[in-house]
């Protein structure tokens, strides 16, 4: 990752109001941990707008039923907007926080642990990381585990790349 240029573009953080305060923070440091996930995955594609929306339990279950056909509430669905392979990536996330949070006390990891793998697994989806197949899950896990280690590194961003 040395010497690689963090991706300039828009990501956005936005909240539905029925969460009440709740919201990402400190935000800055989020998107600037996910630039750098782009740069450790080798993406070339610049950042058009990456979208991330918090959203209630009922607001995430609809969704993905009327998305993906699926009448289940679930962490993270993400929507790819780009016409062509290689534009500029231009994508929706909407992540349930209320879900992460349940999905951490079963699985007995900590919140804000669980929150970050969902944040990347959306992009991640994005670069083309599949999970519906054991090998392509096993991938999807590797890959997570390393932008999870990402975030215990502490960044070398430079003040002149660092806006976000």
């Amino acid at each position: 990752m040395r010497g690689a240029q963090i991706p300039a573009g828009r990501i956005t953080f936005h909240y539905r109001p029925e969460l009440g305060a709740w919201r990402l923070r400190p935000a800055g440091r989020y998107k600037a941990w996910l630039r750098e996930g782009l740069v450790l995955e080798g993406e070339t594609s610049p950042i058009g707008h990456i979208a991330y929306t918090f959203v209630s339990l009922p607001e995430i279950q609809t969704l993905h039923e009327r998305l993906l056909g699926a009448p289940t509430p679930t962490d993270v669905i993400t929507l790819d907007y780009r016409e062509a392979v290689g534009a500029p990536l231009l994508a929706e996330i909407f992540v349930c926080p209320i879900f992460v949070r349940a999905s951490a006390r079963v699985l007995r990891l900590s919140y804000g642990e669980e929150l970050r793998r969902v944040l990347a697994h959306a992009i991640l989806h994005l670069l083309g990381y599949r999970d519906d197949r054991p090998e392509a899950r096993l991938r999807m896990r590797l890959a997570e585990e390393r932008w999870l280690t990402l975030w215990k590194t502490p960044s070398r961003v430079s003040h002149e790349t660092s806006r976000v």
